[in-house]
């Protein structure tokens, strides 16, 4: 018998165009023995559908595997830019936070550094318990309305939270004369105690969906630990 002498799958005598293809996918050296098939072969352009030479056809989708990692590498290049520029604005933000030397100063600096540096479009400062000294721009929310018991149930230290803003949700967070679209909620606790607990909520709107639920949460949660490490020491008493 030829050393050349076909076995296996194409020896039959009938054969489905599956068994042809993964036979040539498992003996990628076919072609090495029978290169004159190669001159034989009928292969269509995939835009033109006329019949082209094995090279043509290689050529082609070459070009399009190349076009396709173009893209890829540019939308890279397109996220890793806006996360530089992000990078700089919570250093800035950072900053922000490390010269204020008061309690006061802080929530203004906070306040500040989101409206004009992040351009939100409202921004709103919460607890739940009421801290050791009253600040200008951090509001107290009891928990007997349904939706700020939902909140202060939902949120979890380390886990921001964007999405569409509710109603309810609305007219407590915001009192903005225009409704905000979507927030983003930066939860606010103490990282020092045993169940991470949660005593209020940095909230930005905006009224886009810019704060959507697939966003990035990496920076926010950095700046969450920030503010959070800043003020804990204000609700230190509430858990006693």
């Amino acid at each position: 018998m030829s050393n050349s002498a076909v076995t296996g799958p194409l020896s039959k005598s009938s054969l489905s165009a599956e068994e042809v293809a993964n036979y040539l996918a498992k003996n990628p050296t076919f072609f090495h023995v029978f290169p004159s098939l190669l001159d034989s072969l009928s292969i269509p352009h995939p835009k033109s559908g006329q019949a082209v030479s094995l090279l043509e056809r290689q050529v082609f989708q070459l070009r399009e595997q190349r076009d396709t990692l173009k893209v890829e590498v540019d939308t890279l290049m397109d996220i890793a830019g806006e996360n530089g520029q992000l990078f700089l604005k919570v250093q800035r933000f950072t900053k922000a936070l490390m010269a204020a030397q008061t309690e006061q100063e802080t929530v203004d600096a906070i306040y500040d550094q989101m409206l004009n540096l992040f351009a939100v479009d409202a921004v709103s400062m919460v607890s739940w318990d009421v801290p050791q000294k009253s600040l200008r721009g951090l509001s107290q929310l009891g928990i007997s309305q349904t939706w700020t018991g939902a909140m202060k149930s939902s949120l979890k230290l380390h886990d921001p939270v964007c999405g569409l803003l509710e109603n309810e949700w609305q007219k407590g967070l915001f009192h903005n004369a225009e409704p905000m679209h979507s927030v983003c909620l930066l939860p606010l606790g103490d990282e020092g105690s045993k169940d991470l607990r949660v005593w209020g909520v940095l909230a930005l709107g905006s009224k886009t969906d810019r704060f959507h639920p697939d966003l990035g949460t990496y920076f926010l949660k950095m700046m969450s630990e920030m503010i959070s490490a800043r003020l804990n020491h204000l609700f230190i008493r509430a858990e006693q």
